[in-house]
């Protein structure tokens, strides 16, 4: 995987500058270099070794600047960077021994000339230091000639891999996870954020018989932007929304498709701009009956909500990078396993810091791959049904907003699990009468809010398990005295939002609407719930405090947001002020205390 992006233009002029310099550097380098080095009485040691250092930042001038007007090519042939590889390889090890002799010449004359010990010192503390650029190069050599040397000699020993001697200490230099890479499979960063043009934001007018009550912008994106992660920076002035790629549009009633790459977008939506990062190009090609060829199948872009990396996932593949960094790693997977659960769900997800990965296999199988230590062990397997049809096996996983419990979700039910200490707890649903839409975890993980469709005679209307106010099976108006839904037969599931407090396995359900809620989010202070559903409603709650069993959660706003969709994605800013909705390839925002005035219940 790697970045297509075009580089900016205040990018274009400092690699430009760096080039100037490069030049400038490398030939007064050069020349104070030569002049001492086959100085006979006249040696400058000062001299020599800053020649040195200027050569070498003439030399990182010069690659900076070209890896930057490469990207100007952005159709390049892939032996392009098989090239560029491999002359960079070169170069570094032309480099390491080119620091070693500058080393071993200056040591020579610290020995054979007369010098000051304040000069010697001096002396001593720049051999270090070339020393140390030494390995250095030859260990960036082997970094980029890795993907290069898949020999066995090298990476095993009687089929293990080599973990002691010259071959054990080659691979500590390469920084590798004992396991040859490809040059495919290898992820460049940071990702590059380019300003975008395309993405259109629209401003909404206060009047206007068409207004949406409490909409406050829109942003409509371009290609095939369907987001899973969505949220508010800190400061609550930049959104920002990935997508997971895969998206396909059909055209020539289904002759001709378009494969859109993962996108990345940050909306600084107060002053209207949009930087756009992507993995990859949109990709065309000739089908029939609107099919995918397999080869554009099966990956998944995944965003931690609060951490610095990305994952890329393939069936039996895991890469994991930095934004701020090229640090990549990489995880081989024994068996295959789904990139997306059931119903749209999420089987796999990073802890909120982006230390942690955790995945689940429709059989149940369960890992969590600690990123610092990179050690994968097992959790506890989430119990399936050997003939269980698909709906009824594992479709998703989320973490604790602590990163301390891992909820894995299915048909068959819901386990708890605390990641360190090894404590679990099965939650067991009934498929036929109880079925899963939504879930999150509140922000301090002790609650669990779940879009259901629950069968009329097991909807719980108060958290001490009563099932309508007279105490009945059908269900009628709760405590608040809110709205119901009479006539409901048994046999029929009711679209409910089901409060779960995990402390006390008690739980109370809220009536909502018709159709299955398919987006929740708490509010930073846990005091406001919101839901869409299918039909794309919104409805926000306000909720009590934990532990007030007293009181129930109070329908306070209710609105058509104009927005239909399997999966709806919704956040609240961290002041709570506003709200973002999203789905398909719209963004919209919503002012809370606009909502709660004009759309209020």
């Amino acid at each position: 995987m790697h970045s297509s992006l075009r580089p900016r233009l205040e990018e274009f002029f400092l690699a430009l500058l760096w080039l100037i310099g490069a030049g400038l550097w490398g030939y007064f380098g050069y020349h104070g270099y030569q002049q001492n080095l086959f100085a006979t009485t006249d040696f400058n040691l000062a001299g020599f070794v800053i020649s040195f250092f200027l050569i070498c930042l003439s030399v990182y001038g010069l690659r900076y600047s070209l890896s930057v007007f490469r990207r100007l090519w952005p159709n390049a042939p892939g032996w392009t960077e098989t090239g560029a590889s491999l002359v960079l390889g070169l170069v570094l090890v032309c480099g390491f021994l080119f620091s070693l002799f500058t080393v071993t010449f200056c040591v020579i004359h610290l020995i054979a000339d007369d010098i000051s010990n304040l000069v010697f010192a001096w002396g001593v503390a720049a051999c270090l230091g070339i020393f140390a650029l030494a390995f250095v190069q030859l260990r960036a050599a082997f970094r980029i000639a890795g993907p290069f040397m898949n020999w066995p000699w090298l990476y095993e020993t009687d089929g293990q891999p080599a973990k002691e001697g010259l071959k054990g200490l080659l691979l500590k230099m390469t920084g590798r996870n004992l396991v040859p890479l490809r040059a495919d499979e290898y992820l460049h960063g940071p990702l590059l954020l380019e300003n975008d043009s395309q993405s259109m934001q629209v401003e909404e007018k206060e009047a206007g018989s068409n207004r949406r009550q409490g909409l406050e912008k829109t942003l409509v994106a371009h290609g095939g932007f369907h987001i899973n992660t969505l949220g508010f920076t800190a400061n609550g002035g930049t959104i920002f929304a990935v997508s997971d790629g895969g998206t396909v549009h059909f055209q020539s009633n289904g002759r001709k498709g378009t494969m859109f790459p993962p996108e990345l977008k940050f909306w600084e939506w107060r002053n209207g701009r949009v930087q756009t990062a992507a993995l990859g190009e949109s990709q065309t090609f000739l089908t029939s009956h609107y099919r995918t060829p397999p080869t554009l199948q099966n990956y998944r872009f995944l965003v931690p909500g609060g951490g610095n990396k990305f994952a890329w996932v393939l069936p039996r593949e895991i890469s994991v990078g930095n934004w701020n960094t090229n640090g990549v790693q990489q995880l081989k997977l024994e068996e295959d396993f789904p990139l997306k659960g059931w119903n749209g769900f999420n089987p796999l997800a990073f802890n909120p810091e982006g230390s942690r990965l955790a995945w689940a296999t429709p059989d149940g199988k369960t890992r969590l791959w600690n990123l610092e230590t990179d050690q994968v062990q097992p959790l506890r397997a989430y119990p399936v049904t050997p003939a269980a049809g698909e709906e009824n096996r594992v479709w998703g996983l989320v973490f604790s907003p602590d990163g301390t419990r891992v909820a894995t979700l299915g048909g068959s039910g819901i386990l708890l699990q605390n990641v360190y200490t090894g404590w679990r707890w099965f939650k067991t649903l009934d498929p036929r009468r109880e079925q899963l839409g939504a879930f999150v975890f509140n922000n301090s993980g002790f609650e669990m809010a779940l879009g259901m469709q629950v069968a009329s005679d097991a909807i719980h209307y108060s958290l001490s398990n009563r099932k309508g106010r007279n105490g009945s099976g059908t269900p009628g108006v709760n405590g608040n005295g809110e709205y119901s839904r009479a006539g409901d037969q048994p046999d029929e599931l009711v679209p409910v939002v089901r409060i779960w407090d995990l402390r006390e396995d008690r739980y109370l359900d809220l009536p909502a609407g018709n159709v299955p809620i398919r987006g929740l989010a708490y509010s930073s202070d846990n005091r406001q719930l919101a839901g869409v559903d299918e039909a794309g409603i919104l409805r926000v709650w306000d909720m009590p405090p934990e532990g007030v069993t007293i009181r129930s959660p109070r329908l306070r706003v209710q609105l058509d947001l104009g927005l239909t969709g399997r999966k709806v994605v919704v956040a609240f800013s961290p002041d709570m002020a506003y709200m973002v909705c999203a789905t398909d390839n719209r963004i919209l925002i919503w002012n809370v205390a606009r909502l709660s005035q004009e759309a209020r219940v």
